[in-house]
Parts: C-alpha cells; structure tokens; sequence
C-alpha cells in the first residue's frame, strides 16, 4: 500500500536532497566558471605586461605591475626564458622556487599561498614565466554577494515545482471528492468519485472507495423508501376508492339527520387522497419522472392566476401585495413553477392574520430572476429553517396539520425550484413573519 503519508515523507526529503544538488552543483559551476574567467584575464594581463617590457623596458613593467595591483587585486611578478627576475616589484623572498622542478610538495605550498604560474610567450615569440596572486577580496567583490541570492532564487525554484507538483497531485483527487460530494448533496445520487482517484492504492483513494460505497447505499436505501412510499401510495387508493363509494352508498340510505358523520368521513377520505397525489407529486419530482418540456411563459401572467385563486379561496382580495413587472419572459416548466408558487403562497396566506398582508416581489438580474414571498405570520423558530422543506416535517407551534398541510409542500416546492436549475430558501423577516426566496436560472 502506497501510503499517502510515506508519499509526503519522502517527497521531502527527495526535495531536501534535489535541492541540495542543485545548489552545491551551481555553486561549483559558478565558482569554476569565475577561476576561469580569471585565469583568461590574468593570461591577457600576462601578455600585455611582456609586450609593454619588451617596447618600454623594465621602469614602465614596474609602473604596471603597480597599477595592476591597484586596479585587479592581481600581484604579480615575471620570470625571463632564463628564470631570472625581470622586475622587483611583487617579488618574493622565495621567487628561485619557481626556476626549480616542479614537485608534489611545490605545487601544494603554491596553491595555498594563491599562487598561480602560467607560462606565455609574447608578441615577439619570447617565452616567460608569469606568477601571480590574486587578492580574493578584490577578485570576489562584485558577484560573491549576490551568490546567496542565487543560491536562494534557485532552491525556491526547485521546491516551488516539486511542492506545486505534490500539492496538484493531493489537491486533484479531493476537488474531484469534493465535486462527487456536492453533485451528491445536491441530490444527484448517481455521482459517483472516478476511477482514476479510485485506482491511486493510498489514503485519498480509501476514501473514495468509502465515498462511493456510502453513495451506493444511501441511492439504495433512497430508491427503496420510494418505491414503498409510491407502492404505499398507490394501493391506498384502491381501499379508499372502495371506501368512498360504500360511503355514498350508505348514505343514500341514512336519513338525513344521521349524514353528518358520513360527511366527516368522506373529509378524512379527501384529505388522505389529497395526501396520497402530493407524495406521488414529491417523489416524481425527485425522480425526475415525466418532467413537463421547458416552454417560454410569461411569470407575470402565471403569478397573477396563481395570486386569483389563491384569494378567491382565502375569501379576501387585498391581502396580497404584487409588485412585478408587467411581463416578464422566462423558459421553464410553468407547471412546475406554478406548483410551487401556489404551495407557499397558500401557506403565506394561512399563516397571516386577519390584518397581515403577504408581499410578493419578482427582480430580474442578469442571471436569475428572484421571486420573494414574504408574509406578516408568526414565523418559524430558528432552528426550524433548515428543516422547513423536508417531506412530513411541520413546525408544532404553528403550522400543523389542524392549521391545514401535511408538511409536504414545501418540499414539493423546492424539488420543483430545483429541478428547473433553480432554487429556493427561507428566513424570518426583522419585523415577524417568513421570506421565501426564489431563483430561477434566465
């Protein structure tokens, strides 16, 4: 197994490593190239200095020599073809050692005093021995400071790419995670992580694995508990057709002073096929089956039907406020959308009291339309609004199943918003009562 924990340890230490390299190699490199530099220049000071010997005699090589000094660091003094000294200037006490062979001893006393021979030939072909000593000070002056910037510049460079590397190879397999686990939320219960984070054989891959696995079951699990709510639903309606009818048969035959509890019956009957179409309504929504085509509509239009029959059944006419524009083109599923809008409006207008208003406001963006429902009702605790647009669920202070509703509309409303691309929220006005935010993709 390919720990994702070994991956990193020894990805620090090969950057620890490759660094290292590299600098010691640029640092050589550097170094090397500078002793050659300044051997060239020293061979060029060499031959000028012999030329100027040969043309000006020995005061003017002297005068060189000086000025040599002064301006390259560079201390030298020049042997003849017959190892004599031809100028005094910069000459050691020891310059006879260098008219002597050459041996082991010799060359490392030369080397770490600094001390370099180089043997030329002048213009006019006479041969010379040239020895000298640069002033490390001087030589290093102009480019020995900026070396630790380089040096730094370089291992910047190499641990930016290896950690840019490692870092893309971490990130990509968890935006991909992260990705499969919104489309999931979002109740795309088929995503699923891809292989190729699946495949990697470390931590992020177990995790994937584990990702999927929980995915697989929970799409079960969900499948199942719709299945049984549609297989519930469905041979419910067979006993309840039944009973309706034996109802209406029975109370042919009540007089009518005994017909009040078959009418209450044939109310509980209602409301439980009334029930059963909004679960069916629900769970085609989530599953996404016989989705009405998307056509273009005007919202203004629909929301005023919706607002008409909305009050016609509330028995008051001003109690919505409407401020839309006067058309407005949108492309949808005007069922869908008029669905929704008729639950919550419904429910904004049970909620409110006699004196409150309900308040609907429609924006157009750029993006998305926004539609707001707001009403003048008691509101729902805080920690209700999460949980507002989950089937079955009611808030117990006031909105309950005597106050009319079964806790399903609201969660019919939003898998409408959401199956358009849209979405919808809801939060507690300042001043009292509840907001219904909508958008809905132009």
């Amino acid at each position: 197994m390919r720990s994702l924990y070994w991956k990193i340890f020894l990805f620090f230490w090969v950057t620890l490593i490759l660094t290292t390299a590299a600098v010691v190699t640029l640092t050589g490199t550097i170094i090397e190239n500078r002793q050659k530099l300044e051997s060239h220049q020293i061979i060029e000071i060499a031959m000028e200095l012999t030329d100027v010997y040969e043309k000006k005699g020995r005061k003017k090589l002297a005068h060189e020599l000086r000025e040599v000094d002064e301006d390259h660091g560079i201390k030298a003094f020049i042997l003849d073809d017959h190892k004599r000294p031809i100028s005094r200037v910069n000459l050691p006490k020891d310059w006879l050692s260098f008219a002597q062979p050459l041996n082991p001893q010799r060359l490392a006393e030369r080397a770490s005093r600094g001390l370099r021979v180089y043997h030329i030939s002048s213009s006019s072909g006479t041969r010379y021995t040239f020895v000298a000593r640069v002033n490390r000070d001087h030589a290093y002056q102009y480019w020995f400071p900026h070396l630790p910037a380089l040096q730094l510049f370089t291992s910047l460079i190499i641990v930016a790419s290896l950690t840019a590397f490692i870092t893309w190879r971490i990130t990509s397999p968890l935006n991909r995670l992260r990705r499969a686990t919104n489309a999931f939320a979002r109740g795309e219960f088929e995503a699923r992580v891809d292989e190729t984070v699946c495949s990697r054989k470390d931590e992020i891959s177990q995790l994937g694995l584990a990702f999927n696995n929980m995915a697989e079951r929970i799409s079960l699990l969900l499948s199942n508990q719709q299945r049984l709510f549609r297989d519930i639903s469905h041979e419910l309606r067979t006993p309840l057709a039944r009973q309706q009818i034996a109802l209406e048969l029975l109370a042919r035959k009540l007089p009518e002073k005994d017909k009040a509890g078959t009418e209450r019956i044939e109310r509980e009957i209602g409301r439980m096929n009334e029930l059963i179409d909004q679960v069916l309504t629900l769970l085609r929504l989530e599953q996404g089956d016989n989705k009405p085509e998307e056509t273009n509509y005007d919202l203004s239009n629909l929301i005023h039907q919706v607002v008409h029959d909305a009050t016609f059944e509330a028995q008051n006419d001003d109690k919505i406020s409407l401020n839309l524009p006067e058309s407005c083109s949108l492309l949808g599923c005007p069922e869908l959308t008029s669905r929704a809008l008729e639950n919550i409006i419904r429910n904004a207008l049970r909620y409110t009291s006699e004196q409150g208003k309900v308040y609907i406001n429609v924006s157009k963006g750029k993006e998305w339309l926004s539609i707001s429902i707001e009403d003048d009702g008691p509101g729902v605790p805080e920690e209700s609004l999460k949980h507002l647009f989950e089937p079955f669920y009611r808030v117990e202070e006031s909105r309950n199943q005597q106050a009319g509703g079964y806790g399903i509309g609201m969660a019919i409303a939003e898998q409408a918003m959401r199956s358009q691309g849209g979405s919808i929220t809801a939060n507690n006005r300042a001043e009292g009562g509840l907001k219904i935010d909508i958008r809905l993709p132009l």
